[in-house]
């Protein structure tokens, strides 16, 4: 079947553009995607780096909606695992490169940064719905029966976790302008992204009686 291959790039290719989305937005320290704005926060408490701090949030996530009966079958647990791994360990190959080839310190440079990153992330996220792969995004959701509340519960846990670090460490780190701009704005990215983004499904075999 060609089916799954072509499903697994698609996967690929979204957490590849995610974690480099992220590390856009790390490296301009103008604030981060709520998610990744946490495990900015947890490394600092934690001896761990960003991405293995994103994969314990991840793991913390599946584990608080386990406690909430939200069912996921076993392909969803696997793909989930294997997308929080493989993120986290992008975002910090990805952090690694940028601190060995160039870390902006100008003003303006750092927010044409944030630019990048917020529209890779919106380009990833679009292909995540597309091939529905957004699993707790999706779960929360359906808990909540309204994916506008479920997308603001699945933030507010993250952005609560940055500020009870923030105000632990009397250090912010991680929220700042590029998380506003993630909340309020990425929506609209990713409306314009799915007008111009489409995978196609691979069409279904026919029978023929000739």
């Amino acid at each position: 079947m060609r089916v799954l291959p072509l499903n697994s790039l698609w996967f690929v290719i979204a957490i590849t553009l995610n974690a480099l989305g992220n590390s856009f937005m790390i490296i301009s320290n103008l604030g981060s995607a709520p998610w990744t704005s946490a495990a900015e926060n947890l490394e600092y408490i934690l001896p761990f780096s960003v991405g293995v701090c994103l994969i314990i949030l991840y793991f913390f996530a599946m584990l608080l909606s386990y406690f909430m009966k939200i069912k996921f079958n076993a392909g969803m647990i696997v793909k989930t695992i294997a997308l929080s791994i493989l993120f986290g360990v992008f975002i910090d190959l990805f952090l690694y490169l940028h601190q060995m080839v160039y870390v902006p310190n100008d003003l303006g440079v750092r927010y044409i940064y944030l630019f990048i990153g917020l529209n890779l992330i919106a380009v990833a996220i679009c292909i995540y719905f597309q091939s529905s792969s957004i699993y707790l995004l999706r779960a929360f959701g359906k808990l909540m029966n309204n994916y506008t509340t479920g997308t603001i519960f699945c933030t507010a846990i993250p952005l609560s976790i940055s500020i009870i670090i923030i105000i632990y460490r009397q250090s912010i780190n991680g929220v700042g302008p590029g998380t506003l701009l993630f909340m309020f704005g990425i929506g609209f990215l990713i409306d314009l992204y799915n007008r111009w983004i489409v995978i196609n499904r691979a069409p279904e075999k026919v029978n023929r009686i000739n």
